[in-house]
C-alpha cells in the first residue's frame, strides 16, 4: 500500500515537472527596462527605461536608475548652454551602462543659471563646464528630462541590433571615425556604432529626430557615407 501510494506521488510529481518543462517560457524582458523597449505615448512622447521624456523628472529618473546623478552645465564657444545628468553606472535588465540625460530648460533659463555658476572649468575645446549653484540644482531635480544617451559597456554588433530594433531607415557612417550611425526616426533613436563595438543609444522625443541628427546631415559628402 505504501508502495502504490509513493509511486502515485512520484508520478503527480514527474508530470508536474513535465507540464512546466511544456509551458511556453515566460517573456524575460517583460519589465526589465531593457534598451530596445520602447514606447510612445498618443502625443509623441517617447517612453524608455521607465521615463517618460518630456514628463518624467530628474528626481523621479534617479529614483529609478537607483544612483545619484553628477549634474553639469555645458557651455560651448558658439553660446550654446546645455544642462546634463550624469550617471556613471546604471544595470537595468542585467546590462550595465552608463547614461547622460539632457534636462529641458530653454535657452534663457541656462544662461541664467550659466550666470550663478559657482566654479567653471575650460575643457580642450573650448566647451565650459559649470558646478550649478544649490538652488539651482534644486531646479534641475524638479525638471523633466528632454532627452537620453545609454553608453554601452559591452560590445555590440550587427546582428544583435537587427534583431532586437529591426532594419534602420538609414545608415551613416562617418569616415574620419568609423562611427556608423543606424538612424530609427519612427522610434526617436539614433544608435551610434563605433567600430571596436561600443554603442551610443540616443532617445529624443519624436518631434526632435530631425534637431538629433541635423549635425549628420551637415557633414560634408567627403566626411559621411550613407
Amino acid at each position: 500500500m505504501k508502495n502504490k501510494v509513493f509511486l502515485s506521488v512520484l508520478l503527480g510529481s514527474l508530470l508536474l515537472v513535465l507540464i512546466a518543462i511544456m509551458l511556453p517560457a515566460p517573456d524575460s524582458d517583460r519589465g526589465q527596462f531593457l534598451p530596445w523597449q520602447i514606447e510612445h505615448t498618443a502625443d509623441g512622447a517617447t517612453r524608455v527605461f521607465g521615463i517618460t521624456l518630456g514628463e518624467t523628472t530628474l528626481d523621479e529618473a534617479e529614483q529609478q536608475m537607483h544612483g545619484a546623478a553628477e549634474i553639469t552645465l555645458f557651455a560651448t564657444p558658439d553660446g550654446r548652454r546645455r544642462v546634463e545628468a550624469y550617471f556613471d553606472k546604471v544595470v537595468l535588465g542585467g546590462f550595465s551602462a552608463k547614461m547622460v540625460m539632457v534636462i529641458q530648460l530653454t535657452q534663457d533659463e541656462a544662461e541664467a543659471m550659466f550666470s550663478r555658476g559657482v566654479r567653471i572649468s575650460t575643457m580642450g575645446s573650448g566647451t565650459n563646464k559649470v558646478t550649478l549653484a544649490s538652488e539651482d540644482v534644486r531646479r534641475v531635480y524638479a525638471t523633466p528630462i528632454v532627452s537620453l544617451a545609454y553608453l554601452t559597456r559591452t560590445t555590440l554588433d550587427d546582428e544583435l541590433l537587427l534583431k532586437r530594433f529591426g532594419e534602420p531607415s538609414a545608415r551613416v557612417t562617418e569616415l574620419k571615425n568609423g562611427t556608423v550611425h543606424w538612424l530609427y526616426p519612427e522610434l526617436g533613436l539614433d544608435i551610434a556604432l563605433s567600430s571596436k563595438g561600443k554603442a551610443v543609444l540616443q532617445y529624443v522625443l519624436l518631434k526632435d529626430f530631425e534637431a538629433l541628427v541635423k549635425p549628420l546631415r551637415e557633414m560634408r559628402p567627403a566626411d559621411v557615407k550613407d
